[in-house]
């Protein structure tokens, strides 16, 4: 079954054939189905095939989904099953989220991204000094400045001075008209983060040097662009931007600090771009509320749900001194529950039968190994990287040399050692 649902949330459905083709009765059905819609009908009549000027762009797009949808309760108020339709959505924003992955290729650096629901977690200074810590291991580590509307990166690792010329909003703006490549060269700094470490820090801003037309270029930057495959959308413009800086800088590891919120911006770097995704929470209502939100998004599409949640690992940002233990049971149980509804539900195990050596091996016919990690199982997405809270941290500037400011290397490897290390072991297993 396909469906099509426009801006304004109403329902059509639509068949990949033409009416000719198609049953008289079927036809019907559908159309009594649509009737009963009522004001959430798109129309009175189903789409067929031949009704578009150009049916590849409709029934081939890559943004068809499929999602599970509830069938209501029986007589004695028992749930029904969930029915499994296509969906194509026309929203204006917010289809990134549904992307599945594109998985990083033999040779290319590891990305990981850092996300938050909401900001003042610290997420940004976390993202910092892995960066040294990962420099320090003698990484060489590219920053990316994703937060186009709220730019901040480059004063927590560059000097003024220091500031790339161009920013990516310039590339996409330059891009649309065929010019982004010539300022690539110009995108990427030196950050004195890496000083006295093997390893290099190059940063990559959101906003380039003495900007002073930044509101009017972002204005343009998330406009999909022609070319000759069709339109090409924000996601793939800044997935080959990236692609372009990887090639240019040769880094072992792409840090990508991440829009907050549910936005666009951080759909396409999470579902399109992330090979590691890190998503920060503090213990709040409102930090768990907003998670169910976006994991019931993802948990109607089973094919996004089976992408993207081994990429995923949740960060305890700013976990409080006092209570720590059992803040942190609270916060563990609360993950386990958010996380759950992404894994698989693992079937009783069928008992055995005499006619079971009779059939076709094993191997041929299994199928693939559930992915439900328990609650205790610390390498799971939902068993949580810790960041104890520390006054140091809280007016901490990462442009210091460590141990010329407020705090030493020995703190940071105190505070953010088990994320340093669990990007550096990541990024070790990702090697071919």
């Amino acid at each position: 079954m396909r469906v099509i649902r426009d801006v304004h949330g109403r329902l059509r459905f639509a068949v990949d054939a033409t009416e000719k083709s198609y049953a008289a009765s079927g036809k019907a059905t559908l159309e009594a189905g649509q009737a009963a819609l009522g004001p959430w009908s798109g129309g009175a009549t189903v789409l067929f095939r031949d009704q578009f000027s150009n049916p590849a762009a409709v029934f081939d797009s890559a943004d068809w989904h499929f999602t599970r949808v509830p069938q209501g309760h029986d007589a004695d108020g028992e749930p029904l099953d969930v029915r499994t339709v296509q969906l194509l959505d026309r929203q204006i924003t917010g289809q990134d989220w549904l992307r599945t992955p594109a998985p990083g290729a033999h040779g290319q650096a590891h990305r990981v991204v850092f996300f938050g629901l909401k900001g003042g977690v610290g997420r940004s200074t976390a993202l910092s000094l892995t960066a040294w810590g990962l420099a320090r291991r003698g990484r060489r580590v590219l920053l990316v400045d994703f937060d186009l509307e709220s730019p901040g990166l480059s004063s927590l690792v560059l000097p003024a001075e220091q500031v790339p010329e161009f920013g990516l909003v310039d590339w996409l703006v330059e891009d649309a008209v065929g010019q982004g490549a010539a300022l690539l060269p110009g995108m990427v700094a030196d950050s004195p983060l890496a000083t006295g470490t093997p390893g290099s820090v190059r940063v990559a801003t959101a906003m380039g040097r003495e900007e002073r037309d930044y509101l009017p270029k972002l204005a343009r930057a998330y406009a999909d662009v022609a070319s000759p495959a069709g339109p090409q959308p924000l996601g793939a413009r800044l997935r080959r931007l990236l692609e372009q800086l990887e090639a240019q800088e040769q880094a072992d590891v792409v840090l990508i600090d991440s829009r907050a919120g549910l936005h666009d911006l951080a759909a396409v770097a999470i579902t399109s771009l992330a090979d590691s995704a890190l998503l920060f929470a503090t213990d709040g209502a409102q930090t768990w509320a907003g998670y169910r939100q976006l994991f019931a998004h993802w948990q109607r599409r089973p094919d996004v749900v089976s992408d993207v949640r081994e990429r995923l690992k949740l960060v305890r940002a700013l976990q409080p001194v006092k209570g720590g233990t059992e803040r942190l049971k609270h916060f563990k149980q609360q993950a386990y529950q958010l996380f759950v509804g992404l894994y698989d539900d693992i079937p009783p195990e069928a008992p055995a039968s005499a006619s079971a050596s009779a059939s076709a091996p094993a191997a041929a016919t299994a199928s693939p190994a559930p992915f439900s990690p328990p609650e205790a199982e610390e390498s799971a997405p939902h068993s949580p990287l810790r960041i104890r809270w520390s006054e140091l941290f809280q007016e901490f500037d990462p442009r210091l040399h460590l141990g010329d400011g407020s705090a030493e290397p020995q703190d940071v490897e105190l505070i953010f050692g088990e994320l340093i290390n669990w990007v550096h072991e990541r990024c070790q297993e990702a090697r071919p």
